[in-house]
């Protein structure tokens, strides 16, 4: 009786090209060709040999047993294990380097970084996948791009707005004894175009956003420290100290602007040059409840390009006259604000204003109830000689008066 053998499942024998050239340059070496000859026949490789266009070149069949021999890579591998490690040359690598190109108008993003780890935060990195539900309570006029394959029910739609993850990470914290909790996230935040469906990346919009969220005491606890909570103020000063790093925080300004995730009487919108770039203020106290939050939270979020655009440094000289300050306090409505005050005033000033400050506000005894007494320090100085009295009184005659076109303010006696 004859036996058959089934050979359809026998591996098969492997065929690989291998290039002389490609040996000397892997290896670093030239290798005679009689030398590989002689490892392939120790390792009882059958190789045959050709010479296309003056390339020498090994047609070598590998073993059955020996499948790790797959690609020429590996031949070369054998080859410098038989030659000999310590006979292969050692070389320092050569590369051409040249130093990248920053513009002096870019503020680094590391730069605010460290800013902000600098005045208390933690940089965190949250998912930028997030709950419906939160999404819909932090950014509700946006319609967040839903994923067709969620990794959980709590991570199905991508981030409009970097708040849902911080927020998150901020109960998280709280929910373990941490009582003073201020972290800060920058990334990217993803919208639908317009008149756009389907997930194509040329679809997404994606906006790099710069958030933070702060809750409890203002300072660590300390034996010398106000135990007082954070305020919308502290927070702002937080904002207004990365602006400055940009050369032209004069141009921002923090305007009374509702938000739908935050609270009416304490939110603001940031703006450039009158374009809004972000907002800060309270949570709003109606989604705390929803989200089960039993402590105020502040959040903050602008755009990156805005806190990245840095004003060329340059240096000017010092004048070598004195300077002289005068101090006003006008009496204004309620809803008037200092930044209005303070714009009203560069406009009608000559330019030998050199600073000007809000250092006290007053309402109470003597004011009526519904105006406010703010009281401004103006500080003049000029380049090349030394000012006049009256030049000064005419200067401040000129901001007084356009005070009282524009807000109906009178000086307080």
């Amino acid at each position: 009786m004859t036996e058959t053998v089934d050979s359809s499942n026998l591996p098969t024998e492997k065929t690989i090209e291998l290039r002389a050239s490609r040996v000397s340059r892997v290896l670093g070496v030239d290798i005679d060709n009689r030398a590989i000859d002689d490892i392939f026949a120790r390792l009882n490789f059958p190789a045959s040999t050709t010479d296309d266009n003056s390339e020498h070149i090994w047609i070598v069949s590998a073993p059955s047993h020996r499948f790790d021999i797959a690609i020429e890579a590996d031949l070369i591998e054998e080859i410098s294990r038989v030659y000999g490690y310590n006979n292969l040359p050692t070389r320092t690598p050569v590369a051409s380097l040249s130093m990248s190109k920053k513009a002096e108008t870019e503020l680094s993003l590391n730069r605010v970084r460290d800013h902000l780890v600098g005045r208390g935060y933690f940089e965190a990195i949250t998912y930028s996948f997030v709950d419906t539900a939160m999404q819909a309570a932090l950014d509700p006029e946006q319609t967040p791009i839903t994923l067709a394959n969620p990794l959980s029910a709590e991570m199905s739609v991508m981030r409009t707005s970097i708040w849902p993850g911080l927020v998150k990470s901020l109960i998280y914290n709280v929910n373990r004894q941490q009582t003073r909790v201020r972290l800060f996230e920058s990334g990217l935040c993803f919208s639908q175009l317009p008149n756009q469906a389907g997930l194509a990346f040329d679809n997404i919009s994606q906006l790099k956003k710069l958030a933070g969220v702060v809750c409890g005491p203002r300072q660590d606890e300390n034996w010398s420290n106000d135990p007082q909570l954070v305020d919308f103020f502290d927070v702002k000063g937080d904002i207004e100290s990365v602006l400055a790093l940009t050369g032209q925080a004069a141009t921002f300004e923090f305007v009374a602007q509702t938000h739908p995730a935050l609270h009416s009487g304490q939110s603001a919108a940031v703006q450039k040059d009158g374009e809004t770039v972000g907002y800060v203020g309270l949570l709003d106290p109606r989604i705390q409840q929803q989200l089960d939050i039993r402590f105020p939270i502040f959040l903050f979020e602008l755009t990156v390009d805005a806190v990245i655009a840095k004003k060329l440094a340059h240096s000017e000289p010092m004048s070598r006259f004195p300077e002289v300050r005068r101090d006003i306090a006008v009496i204004v409505d309620q809803g008037a604000t200092a930044a209005e005050l303070r714009q009203c005033i560069i406009v009608a000033a000559t330019d030998t204003l050199q600073n000007l400050k809000l250092f006290d506000v007053y309402q109470g005894k003597g004011i009526d109830p519904n105006r406010k007494s703010l009281a401004i320090g103006l500080t003049f100085q000029h380049t090349s000689r030394t000012l006049t009295d009256d030049e000064i009184n005419d200067s401040v005659d000129k901001i007084v008066t356009s005070l009282e076109a524009q807000f109906g303010a009178s000086l307080r006696n």
